[in-house]
């Protein structure tokens, strides 16, 4: 598989997380930072929770298979589309 199909999946995998990860910042957090209980106990954050959960793993999954040539690459591809570099 080519290094820019791998970074355009991952890249997927990676904006799922976040919004499932967004989703579940929007729920009312207590003083200590935590969800309360009975936030917890309601089917959307059930739903929004297992959603995070799923789409972690997946992401998680991803990165365990790849090998570390295939990282670097990954990692080498990033900087340089992030700082725009040849």
């Amino acid at each position: 598989m080519d290094i820019k199909e791998l970074y355009n999946q991952r890249e997927a995998l990676e904006s799922i997380v976040d919004t499932a990860g967004d989703r579940l910042k929007a729920y009312e957090l207590l003083a200590n930072g935590l969800v309360s209980d009975t936030v917890r106990d309601t089917a959307g954050y059930k739903r929004d929770y297992k959603a995070y959960k799923q789409a972690f793993s997946t992401l998680q999954a991803f990165n365990k298979g790849l090998t570390k040539t295939q990282q670097k690459q990954l990692r080498a591809l990033k900087r340089q589309l992030k700082w725009g570099l040849k």
